[in-house]
């Protein structure tokens, strides 16, 4: 391979005056580069702004709507180790007074005690759990292999356990995964195999599962139904332990069931029914309606004999409706509501029924789910005591169980002296409005629980939306800065101070409508209503504040005030921030539901302002890419053309030296041959 040594002609550095050459030349390409990293920059600067408005955005939705904090409460138990309580919104302040009467139980039960070494007989068991079946196909063996095969094919509806008792003999146990009556384990099979475990007893007949109704004023409401009773004037009473409810005169109310009931065809609304009629509701007939006076008298007047008439008078009646235009004095309904469709049927009472009554409600809504029951009287009074359904359970093949370890059984809680049962423990949400209880063991007294508004979280979400807001103001501040030269001679290091969008109106115009849209006054429908964000104690600044920080535009707390505010008026608070102004059960003003409307433009999904500037940041980026790339072909070629030039300098140079070194040496010979010559001749 040839070396080439730079410059051995001409005595020049060639290589090092081509290379600052093709620095000169490059001068367009590092200029592009600046411009790709200054786009660079921008697209980056445009990300770090739209993830700030979206926090800003996020922080604004996290005060109005179903996000709210202003309607949160937090409640405390003044015994933990009875019960844990968490809140939400739709809590009532106040204070509850709560006993944990019985736990929900598993249901648990056992095998007799079994030689470990004895073979069982082959056969099949069905355990079904809440109407979940599993079936057991068992060949024969012994009880360990009996559990074994239960826990492979009955895990999903009960756990079982191995245990050794005493010396050789061991028991199989059933525990059911499901809390309540409901998770009663039911067992049926091949008698001869059961019979040898001991799992099962005699059979079982006519048991029924039965939920009772527990009456509470809170669960009622007017009847919104197709019936038309006319203007009511009646009253409803409950009774303390909320086993009974009284009605008097026309009157008809709803009562909302806590938990829906499933029915089947055979199950029934049994109740304790009695009715007392009003005296004014005796029977007309006991009053005379006509009344009819005067004898036949004979008058003599003046020699003219007259005869006297009868006087017939009709006694008026009143024209108050009465019972009997009714089709029945007092009675009771049911209600299925599936689809938003609601379905409705009345059974209505004779006066002289009484004692207990069974509705066959099955035969009208089996495999529906009622969720409310309605209670009627039109005239005198109407007490239903003692309601629950029943439904009978199906005993076929079923076989009752010969040791029960643990009964399953509900939980039974008594809130503010009304009794309720629930057939599980954890999650329990419709015990006390907006409260969700988890019970953990029993107590024999009353354990307080005292809601109230939950203000500290309500204050730190507003000192969030602060914050991320402050924070969007420092990083726009930075974006559209511009440079101050204080001396002469600095307007060309002007570009080391300012920022990437100084003069962008785009941005300025978004600054200035968050702030406007922050400042501006909102109407809302409290009864004591906050208008402007300053009435919550936050503001720009404090009266007589520095004017550089209030013109910055940053937000600062008053804590005192706020917290003030909130507690004093939580309604004024919500809506300042997000209400309905025209009653469509839809926010549509408010300053934080107004802050994200203006956001809108800048964060909707697809083509919004800010994703377009980055498109065309990074359009500009490919361009400048492009035009390097154009450049650098052409430095290549520049540089190619510069060493051939020089090349053929040097070539020519040397060849020059070398023509002129011969030419030297035939001058050199030449001359040398005359001399010689002289001193011959001599």
């Amino acid at each position: 391979m040839p070396v080439s040594l730079s410059g051995l002609s001409s005595g020049m550095n060639t290589d090092a005056i081509v290379e600052k050459l093709v620095n000169v030349e490059a001068r367009p390409i590092r200029q592009l580069e600046d411009i790709k990293k200054n786009h660079g920059q921008r697209k980056e600067a445009l990300k770090a702004l739209r993830n700030q408005l979206e926090d800003l955005n996020n922080a604004a939705k996290d005060l109005y709507g179903f996000r709210s904090p202003f309607s949160e409460k937090n409640a405390t138990v003044s015994d933990p180790s009875v019960m844990e309580i968490k809140s939400g919104k739709g809590a009532e302040g106040g204070t509850k007074k709560v006993q944990v009467m019985q736990l929900a139980t598993n249901h648990k039960i056992s095998t007799d005690a079994v030689d470990e070494k004895e073979t069982l007989p082959a056969g099949k068991i069905k355990i079904e759990v809440n109407g979940e079946a599993a079936n057991i196909s068992f060949n024969g063996g012994t009880m360990k292999n009996l559990e074994e095969k239960i826990s492979e094919s009955a895990q999903e509806v009960v756990t079982s356990a191995y245990v050794r008792t005493s010396g050789d003999n061991c028991i199989v146990t059933l525990e059911s995964r499901t809390q309540g009556r409901k998770g009663e384990i039911k067992v049926s099979g091949d008698q001869a195999l059961l019979n040898k475990i001991g799992l099962v007893g005699v059979p079982s007949t006519g048991k029924k599962n039965e939920a009772g109704l527990t009456f509470d004023r809170r669960y009622l409401s007017a009847y919104s139904g197709d019936k038309k009773p006319g203007t009511q004037s009646g009253s409803v009473s409950v009774g303390g332990d909320g086993r009974s409810l009284g009605m008097k005169g026309l009157v008809w109310q709803e009562y909302a069931l806590p938990v829906e009931s499933q029915l089947k065809k055979d199950s029934t609304l049994a109740l304790d029914f009695s009715y007392t009629a009003q005296k004014s509701e005796m029977d007309d007939r006991a009053v005379p309606g006509r009344i009819e006076t005067g004898p036949d008298d004979r008058v003599n007047i003046k020699g003219i004999e007259l005869n006297g008439y009868n006087v017939s008078r009709i006694r008026q009646k009143s024209d108050r409706k009465k019972a009997s235009e009714f089709d029945s004095l007092a009675g009771i309904g049911v209600v299925s509501e599936e689809n938003g469709k609601r379905t409705e049927k009345i059974y209505g009472m004779e006066k002289d029924s009484k004692g207990r009554v069974e509705i066959p409600v099955g035969r009208d809504f089996a495999g529906k789910k009622i969720g409310r029951i309605i209670f009627y009287c039109n005239a005198g009074e109407a007490v239903f005591s003692n309601a629950s359904f029943s439904t009978p359970l199906n005993d076929d093949n079923r076989i009752t169980l010969k040791n029960e370890l643990a009964k399953a059984d509900n939980a039974r809680v008594r809130v503010d002296g009304v009794e309720m049962e629930r057939d599980r423990n954890n999650d329990l949400n419709d015990v006390i409005k907006g409260l969700t209880l988890t019970l953990k063991k029993t107590h024999d007294g009353e354990i307080s629980v005292n809601i109230d508004q939950n203000l500290d979280k309500a204050v730190e979400k507003i000192k969030k939306f602060v914050d991320v807001y402050n924070k969007y103001i420092d990083l726009h501040r930075e974006l559209v800065k511009t440079a101050k030269i204080s001396k002469p001679g600095e307007f060309n290091n002007r570009n080391n101070g300012k920022g990437l969008f100084v003069g962008d109106m785009t941005l300025v115009n978004l600054e200035g409508n968050l702030k406007k849209t922050i400042s501006n006054a909102y109407p809302n429908r409290a009864e004591h209503q906050i208008r402007i964000i300053s009435q919550l104690g936050v503001s720009t600044g404090a009266v007589n504040a520095d004017w550089e920080a209030i013109k910055a535009g940053k937000l600062v707390i008053d804590d005192a005030l706020l917290r003030k505010t909130i507690t004093e008026n939580p309604e004024g608070v919500s809506m300042f921030f997000g209400s309905d102004s025209d009653g469509d059960s839809k926010v549509d003003t408010g300053m934080a539901y107004s802050l994200g409307q203006a956001l809108r433009p800048y964060l909707t999904s697809g083509k919004n302002i800010l994703v377009t500037k980055m498109d065309l940041e990074e359009g500009s980026i490919k361009s400048a890419d492009e035009r390097i790339d154009r450049q650098e072909q052409h430095l290549k070629q520049y540089e190619e053309k510069l060493k051939k030039k020089f090349r053929n300098m040097e070539r020519a140079i040397s060849e020059s030296n070398s023509q002129k070194s011969w030419m030297n040496n035939q001058f050199k010979s030449a001359g040398g041959t005359d001399g010689q010559g002289a001193n011959m001749k001599k």
